[in-house]
């Protein structure tokens, strides 16, 4: 019979966030499961399988984080329907916020200037 309640584990998959709450033993005790939540929605629901490629460090700058919510899963042409490996990259929030704004300035056209209206030439 235990006699303390078990430490949380990590999750057996991304290693890094902690496995989500699955009820109370009978000893009256948190159980666990095996993943944490965004594995395990990955895992068991095919519609988020591309999770799975989201790796435990920053693919730019190879930041640590803490937890596996500090990480992006980026799509590198910038559309989410591509989902091959090769499109997808896993950045943290810096590196995800130039990438974003890379993209921008990429996709800005000249067209899109615009002109005082007040100038006359």
């Amino acid at each position: 019979m235990l006699t303390q309640q078990p430490t949380r584990p990590f999750c057996e998959n991304c290693k890094i966030s902690l496995a989500k709450p699955n009820g109370i033993s009978k000893h009256k005790f948190k159980q666990w499961h095996k993943y944490c939540v965004q594995c395990s929605k990955a895992m068991y629901n095919t519609q988020y399988g591309y999770l799975l490629h989201k790796k435990s460090k920053c693919d730019k700058c190879n930041f640590l984080p803490e937890d596996n919510c500090q990480l992006d899963l980026v799509y590198v042409d910038g559309n989410k329907k591509n989902k091959s490996v090769k499109n997808m990259l896993t950045l943290c929030a810096n590196c995800n916020r130039v990438h974003q704004k890379k993209l921008k300035e990429k996709n800005k056209s000249i067209l899109d200037i615009t002109v005082d209206a007040d100038v006359t030439i």
